[in-house]
């Protein structure tokens, strides 16, 4: 089955823990000839933190354009300095609720295993596993790896 693996995705939100997934995620890339090694990050929109949303015509569209902007650019700099600047490597920033995107990202460009940490920046979500993860795991339609911290 690991031989079959041709395009790994390793969802990051910048925490440490997703770092390291992201770092084994490369090297099992490597070790198995994948086609390519795709990073996501997921932006969760105000009203999904449980923050008073603002108007969606206008700051929160403008906040996002900003994030999307920086985490573009954050995972550019990543790729060039953690991953060999390598043309295998693909980096998307989308905006929604974290398990839902990275399913449907998972799904659109047809991944073969995604590799994330047990835990990230919001370590309390559950005690064994963190929520995004663990609802990932559940409702991928491809093989997940969960890299503990």
């Amino acid at each position: 089955m690991i031989h079959t693996v041709k395009k790994v995705l390793a969802p990051i939100d910048f925490s440490e823990s997703s770092m390291k997934a992201m770092a084994s995620a490369w090297e099992l890339a490597k070790d198995v000839d994948a086609e390519q090694i795709y990073l996501l990050h997921v932006i969760t929109p105000h009203h999904m933190l449980g923050i008073e949303a603002l108007p969606v015509g206008g700051r929160e569209i403008a906040r996002e354009a900003a994030m999307i902007e920086q985490c573009d650019e954050e995972l550019a700099r990543i790729k060039k300095d953690d991953l060999e600047n390598s043309k295998k490597v693909i980096t998307a920033t989308v905006v929604g609720s974290p398990a839902i995107k990275i399913g449907e990202y998972a799904r659109e460009q047809g991944i073969d295993l995604i590799v994330m940490s047990t835990h990230g920046r919001t370590n309390a979500d559950s005690m064994l596993v963190g929520g995004t993860t663990e609802k990932v795991i559940r409702h991928a339609t491809c093989a997940v790896l969960v890299i503990r911290r």
